[in-house]
């Protein structure tokens, strides 16, 4: 430690250069503050998952008389895993890493429309987990099993035999797409390396606000995020559902997240605004009264 402490240390203090990196993560969080209703929403939305936790662990659960679905202890760590990931994305994005908040934001939405699927029964999550029930593990076979699954809900949940419009069809292409452009190879976060790459200025390493960078994850979220809302309902089950106060709390969450997405269309004429609107309603169908199918 001693040596480290020495070979770190800048203008007499100790790791001295670390804290470059810790004031420009500062003042990027400072300069998001300006976007108040994304902040506002995302914010809404975190009290309202856990507050829809806080009542399953201490009053709904303890009503449970009946025996739940064999599959419902696989959904739920499902969707609090996506909520967590939520977490986590924001954070990297505000503290001033957006494409590396907005590679994780992929992953994310493949999860939850899994989910979906096996929900609707498009599949089931047996095999989204690669398992045959009575058979063996196997490593390869499980391996195998995901992918041809996850092949399957594609098609039907974004491809061609999703029953969207062909337009709709493309637009969800161009956004998987861009994720892909990222996630594989950074070639997004390649851009702000442009003028180092031309000889024209120093390569840039310290966090730096961008409003495009921002802009694209903050929409990415607000989408994917409105996806995981969706699925909020299906944690209750008949014998014991929400209260209708937690029903309406979850409807004007529902209107922000829809009304905060087609923005992109009704105010800046992007077409995937209507694009995700129209995805959402048709393969996450859920509301406040669904509960478990299963």
């Amino acid at each position: 430690m001693k040596r480290l402490q020495t070979i770190s240390e800048h203008n007499g203090v100790a790791y001295g250069r670390a804290h470059l990196l810790f004031d420009a993560e500062e003042a990027h969080g400072s300069a998001i503050l300006q976007y108040q209703g994304y902040l506002a929403l995302s914010d809404a939305f975190k009290c309202f998952f856990l507050e829809t936790v806080e009542q399953i662990n201490t009053d709904c659960r303890p009503k449970i008389k009946k025996p739940v679905s064999e599959f419902y202890p696989v959904f739920v760590p499902r969707v609090s895993h996506g909520f967590l990931s939520l977490c986590g994305a924001e954070r990297i994005a505000i503290k001033g890493y957006p494409f590396q908040g907005y590679t994780l934001l992929r992953n994310i939405f493949d999860n939850l429309v899994l989910s979906s699927a096996a929900l609707q029964k498009v599949t089931d999550f047996y095999s989204l987990e690669g398992l045959v029930p009575g058979n063996q593990f196997n490593p390869d076979d499980a391996k195998k099993l995901r992918k041809k699954t996850e092949y399957v809900v594609r098609k039907q949940m974004t491809g061609d035999q999703s029953g969207l419009p062909p337009v709709t069809i493309a637009e969800l292409a161009q956004w998987d797409a861009l994720f892909d452009y990222e996630t594989h190879g950074a070639r997004l976060s390649a851009t702000h390396a442009m003028d180092w790459m031309k000889g024209q200025g120093a390569l840039p390493v310290l966090p730096k606000f961008n409003e495009m960078s921002f802009a694209m994850f903050m929409n990415r979220y607000s989408e994917v995020a409105w996806m995981l809302h969706r699925l909020i309902p299906v944690l209750q089950v008949a014998e014991v559902p929400f209260s209708e106060a937690w029903r309406e709390k979850w409807q004007i969450l529902d209107e922000s997240f829809e009304q905060t997405v087609n923005s992109l269309s009704e105010q800046l004429g992007k077409a995937i605004g209507a694009a995700i609107v129209e995805f959402v309603k048709a393969k996450f169908p859920f509301n406040g009264k669904s509960t478990f199918p299963l």
